[in-house]
């Protein structure tokens, strides 16, 4: 990965407020970010699941990759948001999603 690359994520990572989310809180309106900014553990899987998805899209992947990682990124959020407030449908989303990105990254050798 290079130095852009890495500044980009940590750049996006810097956007949401202290101890939240990946995205900004105050924007929240979803019942499902309103749950993910009230909550530590699912704030921590939101940043998780960004960085890691940043992370392979910014690593100059396969084109084929790029395009099945973008729709399973839709997909999750879709998912995500379904999930409304209920938390462990939250957990059991983003811990899907986690578990499809780390796949990827190690195919990718990131």
């Amino acid at each position: 990965m290079n130095v852009r690359s890495i500044a980009f994520v940590a750049a996006f990572l810097a956007t949401g407020t202290a101890g939240a989310a990946s995205f900004n809180c105050a924007h929240a309106f979803l019942p499902a970010e309103e749950t993910i900014c009230g909550n530590a553990n699912l704030s921590h899987l939101d940043e998780q699941t960004a960085g890691m998805y940043f992370l392979i899209v910014g690593s100059n992947p396969p084109k084929a990759t790029l395009t099945q990682v973008k729709s399973s990124q839709a997909s999750f959020i879709a998912t995500r948001n379904a999930c409304g407030t209920d938390v462990n449908c939250l957990v059991d989303a983003y811990t899907s999603q986690i578990m499809y990105l780390k796949n990827v990254k190690g195919d990718l050798g990131l």
